[in-house]
């Protein structure tokens, strides 16, 4: 028998510290409990036992929970628990004093953990295995290293530190094997029984000799007293046992994914059954790196079903690492389906901005987010879904690719109608609306009517402070209100009425404001959408045709005529224009001289029309005038006869026409000389009369007596100064008697007296 120390017997109360909770985990199937409350992450298990059994019949294993991890508590803050005796010597209570429980039903001999009497005989020590526990089971690992988290606690503590008499644990681990459970070469040394309990940096197997509190109680080898950091001291009766270390993770060892280890935890009282002592291990922390994304939750992001609409949501996806982050830390993610990036999604970090398909871990932490916004195109078709497969990054064949499946469909588009309550209906706005200034103020009533909004439309109007999609106001000023409809995807429709007041313009025109009697007018107004013309007094032409813009009238006397048109705003006015119906006149002109010569070719005009307004001459030469009186120069030189038109017009326009007749006659001269000498040579040899203007004459000579001497043909026009028979009559004066036409062509008579002087008598 082991020596008792007996210490003291004293009971300590248990205070307000935090306790270790144990619960029993007898009758639970061993997978069971290893998947929930060991295994991280990474590894699948199978063929788990516990003492031999698929599901447990016994007292020495359970589940922990642990809310305080700090010291002196222990370190671990949840997961399975393995006691040499019952699993409740865990949980809190007296840590000194405690007597232990035994397991139940007995595990003794070293045939319960074959790798835990391997390491205890090849200690040399031979003292019997007793309440042995020990969990296996085999595990295909997904990635190429292995370890987990525990901690070793002990009623040894702190009496048998460095003694012969120490309980015995470890963590073994074999392989690797194929699928039939056979040896496989991976290129690597394969395990036997692997202790993996060793204290970090080390290959020294954690024991009360190798970690403790850094006082020897014998002469034990090995023992080793410079771990106190990996060790806490029971003082506030966390649990049961003495001392124990803090949480430990177990040596990292390489291991070939896909192919099957096996793994052997065991722990056992040595020589006799009492100072229990126990293994915690930590809960999830049996693990290689795996990843998992985030799901979203039903009908959260995407309204009444589980799509995402597009142009309206994002997903902030998560990707999980089973472990704290190390620096630096990067993992991708790879995107299937039927969505394309850019077109119907697009990745961003949480603030917007563009990111790739690599996650960047911060050092520690085990999470990371890309937010995936799902966007709307063009091309969209109402309806039309399209998914998003998210998947994590391929590692290797054996290793778990979380995917989580993203549905997006394209919205109806946002569109709105704005309608203007009327009495009886509603009618479509296009933007504002006229009211005349007459009918102020009134009520108005707008109804903005939004479809294909996504959830609730919320409304919001600038005038009138409804918060629905009708909003009813009073308009008494011109004013502009607006409107924004916004449904639950954040979308936003935006409209403005402006309403204006209209007094309605017109005027009133007629091509001709003075007419003649008997003409017809057209009248005019601005464009309008109708109108009504009236006249007074009543004109039967223009009653014909009243209705139109442009109407044609006929007064018979000065009439005045007025407009009612009726604008595209339904705004009436009114204009009045009067025609003047003038009397006609007669033309009447007066001109002198009518009767002039080439020399004198100027002639004065005079409009002696009655009421004439204005008047057009023509002054037969090529010259005009529109003066009431003045002068035309005819062209000097030239004769002719020019008739003269005046064309009267009245203040309507109405013309009367008179004519005149002005004369230019030639300038006539005649010169005869008063003597001639016949047979001279010079020029004065002849006696004939000369003209301004060649003229058919008749000369006749005759003697002082009366005698006939001399008459002229068409062959001899003038007188040689010879008698008929060819003799030079004698010196003297003889008469003549001479017929011609002058400048005007009338016939002349002239007589007269020549005197002749010879130079030479024949």
């Amino acid at each position: 028998m082991r020596k008792l120390l007996l210490l003291f017997a004293l009971i300590f109360p248990l205070g307000v510290y935090s306790q270790v909770t144990v619960t029993s985990a007898n009758g639970q199937n061993v997978e069971e409990l290893l998947n929930e409350h060991f295994l991280g992450g990474g590894v699948v298990i199978s063929n788990a036992r516990f003492n031999g059994q698929a599901v447990i019949n016994s007292n020495a294993i359970g589940t922990f929970t642990n809310a305080d991890t700090t010291a002196p508590n222990v370190g671990s803050p949840a997961g399975i628990v393995m006691v040499t005796g019952d699993c409740m010597d865990a949980s809190a209570g007296q840590s000194l004093g405690t007597v232990s429980t035994n397991a139940s039903p007995a595990s003794d001999g070293d045939g319960v953990s074959p790798a835990l009497a391997l390491t205890l005989r090849g200690q040399g020590n031979t003292q019997a295995m007793n309440d042995v526990a020990v969990l296996q089971f085999d595990f295909i690992p997904s990635g190429e290293y292995v370890s987990f988290k525990y901690v070793f606690a002990s009623e040894e503590y702190p009496s048998f530190v460095c003694s012969s008499y120490n309980d015995i644990f470890g963590f073994f681990i074999s392989g690797p094997y194929d699928e039939n459970g056979n040896p496989v070469d991976v290129g690597h040394t394969p395990y036997q029984f692997r202790n993996i309990a060793v204290i970090p940096g080390s290959t020294d197997p954690v024991s009360i000799n190798t970690v403790n509190g850094g006082n020897s109680y014998g002469s034990a080898s090995p023992c080793i007293l410079t771990n106190t950091q990996y060790f806490r001291t029971n003082t506030n009766n966390n649990c049961k046992m003495n001392g124990y270390t803090i949480e430990l993770e177990t040596e990292e060892v390489f291991v070939v994914p896909c192919y099957k280890y096996k793994l052997e935890l065991a722990i056992c009282d040595v020589f006799d059954h009492i100072y229990n002592s126990a293994v915690f291990l930590s809960a999830n922390s049996f693990r290689v790196d795996e990843l998992s994304l985030s799901r979203p939750e039903p009908g959260i992001e995407g309204g009444e079903t589980d799509d995402f609409v597009k142009g309206c949501d994002h997903y902030d996806v998560t990707m999980t690492i089973n472990r704290p982050a190390n620096e630096n830390e990067t993992h991708n993610l790879e995107f299937a389906g039927d969505a394309v990036e850019g077109i119907d999604y697009r990745l961003t970090d949480l603030n917007g901005n563009p990111v790739g398909q690599t996650l960047n871990f911060v050092e520690g932490e085990s999470s990371a987010t890309v937010r995936i916004e799902f966007l709307s195109s063009p091309d969209d078709v109402e309806g039309e879904r399209k998914t998003l497969l998210v998947i994590t990054e391929y590692v290797n064949d054996c290793a778990k690719r979380d995917t989580v499946t993203l549905n997006m469909v394209a919205p109806a588009p946002f569109t709105h109608t704005l309608y203007r309550q009327m009495e009886d209906n509603t009618m479509e706005l296009d933007g504002q609306v006229v009211y005349c200034n007459d009918v102020l103020p009134v009520n108005e009533t707008l109804i903005m009517d939004a479809q294909g909004g996504v959830g609730d439309v919320t409304y919001e109007w600038s005038y009138g402070g409804s918060t629905t999609g009708t909003n009813t106001f009073v308009v008494d000023n011109p004013m502009e209100v607006f409107v924004e409809a916004t449904d639950a995807c954040g979308r936003k429709l935006y409209d403005t009425v402006e309403f204006k007041i209209n007094t309605a313009t017109t005027t009133a025109s007629v091509d001709r404001a003075y007419i003649c009697e008997g003409d017809i007018v057209t009248l005019s107004c601005p464009e309008a959408v109708e109108y009504v013309w009236t006249s007074t007094p009543e004109d039967s032409l223009l009653a014909t045709n009243n209705n139109v813009r442009e109407p044609q009238a006929q007064p018979k006397q000065n009439t005045t005529y007025t407009v009612e048109i009726t604008d595209e705003f339904t705004c009436k006015a009114t204009a009045s224009v009067s025609v003047n119906v003038v009397p006609s006149l007669k033309a009447e002109l007066f001109l002198t001289p009518t009767r002039t010569t080439t020399t004198n070719t100027t002639v004065r005009f005079e409009d002696r029309t009655v009421g004439s307004f204005s008047r057009e001459w023509d002054f037969g030469d090529g010259n005009t005038s529109e003066a009431l009186s003045g002068y035309n120069v005819y062209p000097t030189g030239d004769t002719g006869t020019y008739e003269v038109r005046l064309i009267a017009y009245n203040q309507a326009d109405c013309p009367d026409t008179a004519y005149g007749i002005v004369q230019i006659v030639p300038e006539f001269a005649i010169w005869l000389p008063k003597a001639f000498t016949p047979g001279s040579d010079d020029v004065n040899a002849t006696f004939g009369p000369s003209f301004s203007i060649e003229k058919e004459y008749e000369l006749v000579i005759y003697s002082r007596n009366g005698g006939k001497i001399f008459q002229s043909t068409p062959e001899v026009k003038r007188w040689d100064g010879k008698y008929e028979g060819g003799d030079y009559v004698p010196n003297g004066v003889y008469i003549y008697d001479l017929m011609y036409r002058d400048g005007e062509n009338r016939l002349q008579r002239k007589t007269g007296t020549i005197t002749v002087i010879l130079d030479k008598q024949e």
